[in-house]
């Protein structure tokens, strides 16, 4: 992160500034020290010069007879201190000449020309005061002060003269100059080694406090990486979850929330153009989940969001996951499809693709069901037009699955009936308006009475409602238990009590539905109706749909661990409608085999038929199952199957689901004739 990468960065920097700053400490120590040392000895070469013209001063005015004149006197003064500087190791080494005016030397010649120049402006009166310089002259670092040597005295004057055997000089003439040069080469050098020691020193110091430095830094920099990492993290998780709120985590679609919001929008803004919305899902989707794995499952809804993105990119339409194996797309006619039929093909053909995962191919299916609305005029919710697409989906599943249907008056009727019947449903189950319809089973070689099957039945403002029509809704809204269960309850009452009064043994069988076995508690339930109601469980079979015991192979297991133990039957219920896989026949060990009636509705014609039925019988013996064929309408399809080998049959050439009174006098008959009831009589009247 920016922070992270900041700090090799600041630590090279102030390793460099520790660099830096010693190199700057040293040089500075170095240009003050070698200044000072220059400033002290140009201080010490005027002062020996104003000793000097002192001392000869006083020399001159004291001197006795024979006493040098003053200015061999101080030439030999010079050439003494020269001597005694030479034998000092202070690392200065002065030197003092007096070289004389040019073309009137004494005894001393200025072998610089540069000086003799200076000499000579101090002459012509170019420069009047001392000349201080330093320069490097033979590699040597040299401080050198020329001080104009004037005739102050007449007896300077005259001993001048005297030396040059004619009047060269007056007094306040220029007779030469005093030279004093300091060799500064060998302190300089002392003064570049303290240099470097003191760049040293100060490099180490620099260096710690630079480590100082970077640790506090890190120390910073490692809270307010922390605090960052913190923020972000936070932030990331607060987008997330903000992203959750309004899409789905495993396709990224927009979800329920999201697409409600874009379709109210969507209807507010709508101006004369019609918005339509359709609802679908995977047909089959769970048979995946439970024979691939959810993995493939996940993989497959990825892929159906993304096929469903691609159809919708160029569009102002919306595409969402709404839950489970369910989508919905919303689109404006005219924008995307051109009618609401073009829509229905175009999903359909984008989502029914061969999908390639793994080692798995899949044909995926779907239901689709669309809902438009045209009118300006016509004020609907995003709920009332979500409510109608599902309503058109409910239609294409009835019609048999990939398939699309258009809402239309028709469904709307078939919405407002299951409506009625969805808030009816629950106050029937809780006032025990669900009451059970019997319909016997008989031996089809000795017409003898094998038991009922107990089926579902109700009246809604006193007229029947189809078990087609409200098991699908209990199912939907979540009471397909209730339900079935108030059957059996129904049921074993009247079978417990007939048994009690007749001694009659009244076996019961009854369906339950595949959404039962995927809650807890169901072979609970089932044994407190029995104990309730004194039913002895071994008159009890538990009819289970192929495609129930496949899709909840380990529940329903584990529910007839539970009961098979006390005598519950199962019964492998519609066999020849579903999977038929014989696999689950052995694994499950039916106790009994149930023929569904399409299969043998055209037994009578076609060969093929009869064959696959003798198959299927002596399938059922060879594993011990006892086979019930249901459906038996004529006496023909009942000869046949008797002939095949069938034993137990039910249908409306016995009898029709007979009421709780109607099945009390058909066991008085029985009873009593113990013969098979003539199909003319009201019992076996299919009406």
């Amino acid at each position: 992160m920016q922070v992270r990468r900041y700090l090799p960065a600041h630590s090279s920097s102030t390793a460099m500034l520790s660099v830096v700053g010693a190199l700057i400490f040293g040089i500075a120590y170095f240009a003050v020290s070698t200044w000072e040392v220059s400033r002290v000895e140009r201080s010490l070469r005027s002062q020996l010069i104003e000793m000097t013209n002192g001392f000869v001063s006083v020399f001159d005015e004291h001197r006795g007879e024979g006493a040098p004149v003053p200015a061999k006197f101080r030439r030999l003064g010079i050439e003494q201190f020269t001597n005694s500087e030479a034998d000092l190791d202070t690392g200065v080494r002065t030197s003092v000449r007096m070289p004389g005016r040019p073309g009137l030397e004494l005894q001393t010649i200025e072998d610089n020309v540069r000086i003799g120049q200076i000499i000579q402006q101090f002459v012509d009166g170019a420069i009047t005061g001392p000349v201080r310089e330093h320069r490097i002259e033979d590699g040597r670092l040299i401080g050198r002060t020329i001080y104009p040597s004037v005739a102050s005295s007449e007896s300077c004057v005259s001993c001048h003269n005297e030396a040059l055997g004619r009047n060269a000089y007056q007094i306040g003439d220029i007779m030469g100059a005093f030279v004093v040069e300091s060799d500064l080469t060998a302190i300089s050098w002392r003064n570049a080694h303290y240099s470097v020691a003191a760049f040293g020193i100060a490099l180490i110091a620099f260096g710690a406090l630079a480590r100082r430095e970077r640790g506090r830094m890190g120390e910073i920099v490692s809270g307010l990486e922390a605090r960052v990492l913190l923020e972000t993290e936070k932030a990331e998780a607060e987008a997330h979850a903000s992203f959750l709120m309004s899409h789905d985590a495993l396709t990224g679609l927009p979800n329920r929330t999201m697409f409600s919001d874009h379709l109210t929008t969507k209807l507010a803004n709508r101006h004369k153009t019609g918005i339509s919305v359709a609802v679908l899902d995977l047909d089959d989707f769970k048979t995946v989940n439970d024979t691939m794995g959810h993995e493939v499952g996940d993989a497959l809804l990825t892929e159906a969001a993304k096929r469903l993105s691609v159809l919708i990119k160029d569009s102002d339409s919306i595409v969402s996951r709404l839950g489970g194996d369910e989508f919905a797309v919303v689109f404006q006619i005219g924008d995307l499809f051109q009618s609401s039929d073009a829509a229905g093909r175009a999903i359909m053909q984008v989502l029914t693709d061969v999908f390639a995962y793994s080692e798995y191919v899949i044909q995926p299916k779907c239901s689709v069901g669309i809902a438009t609305i045209c009118n300006d005029a016509d004020k609907i919710s995003p709920t009332e037009l979500l409510r109608f697409a599902d309503a058109a989906l409910y239609e294409a599943k009835k019609k048999g699955k990939n398939h699309y249907k258009i809402f239309n008056e028709t469904i709307r009727s078939s919405l407002i009936r299951r409506t009625e019947i969805a808030s009816q449903l629950p106050d029937a189950i809780i006032h025990n308006e669900i009451r059970a319809a019997l319909q016997p089973k008989l031996c089809l070689t000795t017409g003898e009475f094998m038991g009922f099957e107990a089926l579902g039945r109700w009246q809604l403002a006193g007229e029947d409602v189809s078990p087609a029509e409200f098991v699908p809704i209990a199912e939907k809204i979540g009471l397909i238990r209730e339900l079935d269960l108030a059957v059996l309850r129904s049921a074993a009452e009247f079978a417990a009590r007939e048994e009690a009064e007749t001694g009659i043994c009244v076996h019961l069988s009854t369906n339950i539905s595949a959404l039962n076995f995927r809650s807890t508690g169901l072979a609970e339930a089932i044994q407190d109706i029995l104990w309730q109601t004194k039913l002895r469980p071994d008159r009890v079979t538990l009819e289970v749909t192929e495609s129930a015991a496949v899709e909840n192979w380990g529940a329903v297991q584990d529910v007839l661990a539970i009961l098979r133990p006390m005598g519950v039957r199962a019964s492998l219920d519609d066999f020849g409608t579903g999977y038929s896989s014989l696999s689950y026949l052995r694994r499950f060990k039916f106790e009994e085999i149930k023929i569904d009636r399409h299969f043998i509705s055209d037994i009578v014609e076609d060969q093929e038929t009869r064959f696959l039925f003798e198959s299927i019988v002596d399938m059922a013996e060879g594993l011990g199952s006892s086979l019930v064929v249901e459906g038996i309408e004529t006496a023909e399809q009942a000869s046949i199957v008797a002939e095949k080998g069938a034993l137990i049959g039910q249908g409306f050439l016995f009898s029709r689901p007979l009421e709780i009174a109607e099945a009390k006098a058909y066991l008085r008959i029985k009873n009593s004739f113990d013969t098979q009831i003539p199909s003319g009589s009201h019992l076996a009247d299919p009406t």
